[in-house]
């Protein structure tokens, strides 16, 4: 299925850029890609980090299912809110002790106590080339999450979804997707705690 979702994306991506782009990351897919678009890294670290999430967080789902976590990390590293890079995204957590706290973390994979070495190898595999091309795609410009910074599966209904400034985007699979505008959070909180 990642032949198909591959082929899908350059079709897509050649609309939006010159083929010597696509020809770059299919010969050194490792390299960190410096697109006009956007202006996150993404060398290998980078891509092992935004992997792992797909790996943990949607490794059941679909292709587009994965695609869509992976592009929300994306989507948190361009924003003020969050850190400014994936790795630093994924990882994101409560450090109260020097170390990050137990179930405290944005990806509740990170933080569950359990080994963060992937066990399944194609499954792995696939989640490397999903973080890859997903990325490549989003940095032009192709977010099927449409801006999503925020998701959970369906089997969970976490109070967040109802805060003020999170709006509903859309549901791929069993994730619900949300935007969460944070400078009208932000500004509604200053309001409250000066009233």
């Amino acid at each position: 299925m990642i032949d198909f979702i591959k082929a899908l994306f350059i079709t897509v991506l050649n609309f939006f850029s010159p083929a010597e782009d696509i020809a770059i990351v299919e010969a050194a897919p490792e390299a960190v890609i410096t697109l006009p678009v956007q202006e996150l890294v993404f060398d290998e670290e980078q891509l092992t980090c935004a992997a792992l999430n797909i790996y943990y967080e949607s490794r059941n789902q679909s292709e587009l299912g994965q695609i869509a976590v992976s592009q929300v990390v994306y989507n948190r590293a361009k924003e003020d809110f969050w850190p400014n890079n994936i790795c630093d995204v994924v990882k994101q957590g409560s450090y109260t002790t020097g170390r990050v706290s137990r179930h405290q973390c944005q990806f509740s994979w990170y933080c569950d106590g359990l080994s963060d070495r992937p066990k399944e190898f194609s499954t792995w595999q696939n989640a490397l080339d999903v973080a890859r091309y997903s990325y490549f795609a989003w940095s032009y410009g192709y977010d099927i999450t449409e801006g999503a910074t925020n998701y959970h599966s369906s089997k969970v209904k976490p109070v967040w979804r109802n805060d003020k400034g999170m709006s509903y985007v859309k549901s791929i699979h069993d994730h619900h997707f949300y935007y969460w505008n944070t400078k009208a959070t932000v500004a509604s909180n200053e309001d409250s705690y000066y009233n």
